[in-house]
């Protein structure tokens, strides 16, 4: 039996201010929204480019409100939001980059072949696809109707979108050859980033008196994801010279932020906890990915929790068991990752079990 949301707001105002509570908040990180919709890459054609023009939100409103019905039938703590993402590269194609539909995938190709001579990265109200996306969230708003939260999509962060316009292998020499030009590029890409959530955040109203963020928070006011998954690259000092000061830009913008990142990119954490302004942060645990061990991560997992609240992302049942045997409760909003359209019979009954409890 579904959590009545009134519960479930309760819960993320002690999530969030870190109050003792007797076990932690416990749902679903479910994004069906992420990939692209199968129909969408069969309309376009494997290998063609993708226009803004050709994203009607009606051909995706469907596969949402199949997604909300199954959602309502859930026992969570957590809100499942949905957003206009659908495998699209919002951020990488208002910088520039050509999208191609590949299979499985919409790709962002390589756009900035010199520092020296290119356009500006100044937001434009009248960028097709910035247009495209507004338009989309106002859609996907007016859809819901207030029955479930709509959040900002997926944004790639700055060194994500340059990485995309350079590839990851170049923009790792650039920080060598070119660290002036990279940081004039990087600043340009946070005032966009920045610009780009303002002007989707614009056309959401709240649920319930708050915003949801893309990977799970529910907030009393305007909330956002960064991320800048690329960073798993970089060492500490790397990252503290060319990404840490755009994500501060970017939280200091915000009301509420919550940092999406891989347990791959843990290097970064203390840096990240440094951000006073930052809300919370999630971090998604990749050890069955061959990404660092459990053991390894759960002290982390501790450290992020002893400054700030916390949105674990579990891969299996028996991770999910495993920290909440050896995590406290405080701060912490424990959540089964799962991919795909459908949710597994077995994430519904450790749903229903845990409740029960």
């Amino acid at each position: 039996m579904p959590i009545p949301l009134e519960q479930r707001i309760a819960r993320y105002h002690q999530w969030r201010l870190r109050q003792d509570v007797e076990r932690p908040m416990i749902g679903l990180i479910w994004e069906p929204d992420i990939p692209p919709l199968p129909e969408f890459l069969a309309r376009v054609g494997s290998g063609a480019e993708v226009s803004p023009d050709e994203i009607d939100p009606e051909l995706f409103f469907p596969a949402v409100e199949r997604w909300h019905r199954h959602d309502a039938e859930l026992t969570c703590d957590t809100i499942q939001r949905f957003t206009p993402a659908f495998g699209i590269p919002w951020m990488e194609a208002i910088a520039g980059c050509r999208v191609i539909a590949k299979p499985g995938s919409l790709w962002a190709e390589p756009c900035l072949e010199s520092y020296q001579d290119r356009p500006s990265l100044r937001l434009d109200a009248q960028n097709p696809w910035l247009r495209t996306l507004v338009a989309f969230t106002r859609a996907m708003v007016e859809r819901s109707a207030g029955r479930f939260p709509v959040a900002v999509p997926q944004m790639r962060g700055p060194l994500d979108v340059l990485a995309a316009m350079r590839t990851p292998e170049q923009m790792c020499i650039d920080l060598v050859e070119q660290p002036e030009e990279v940081r004039t590029v990087l600043g340009e890409l946070a005032d966009l980033w920045i610009g780009v959530g303002r002007a989707v955040l614009d056309r959401i109203p709240p649920f319930r008196g708050g915003y949801m963020g893309r990977m799970g928070m529910w907030a009393p006011g305007p909330a956002i994801t960064p991320q800048n998954d690329v960073s798993t690259l970089l060492s500490p000092r790397t990252y503290a010279q060319f990404g840490l000061p755009g994500d501060r830009k970017i939280v200091e913008n915000f009301p509420f932020t919550e940092y999406h990142m891989h347990s791959t990119e843990h290097r970064h954490v203390d840096a990240l906890l440094g951000l006073e302004r930052l809300t919370a942060i999630e971090f998604t645990l990749e050890h069955t990915l061959g990404g660092p061990a459990l053991g390894e991560m759960l002290p982390v997992a501790r450290r992020i929790l002893d400054r700030k609240p916390l949105v674990l992302a579990a891969p299996d049942i028996d991770t999910a068991e495993r920290c909440l045997a050896e995590l406290p409760a405080r701060g912490l909003c424990l959540t089964l990752a799962t991919s795909g359209h459908c949710i597994p019979l077995q994430a519904i009954a450790w749903l229903r079990e845990h409740r029960s409890c």
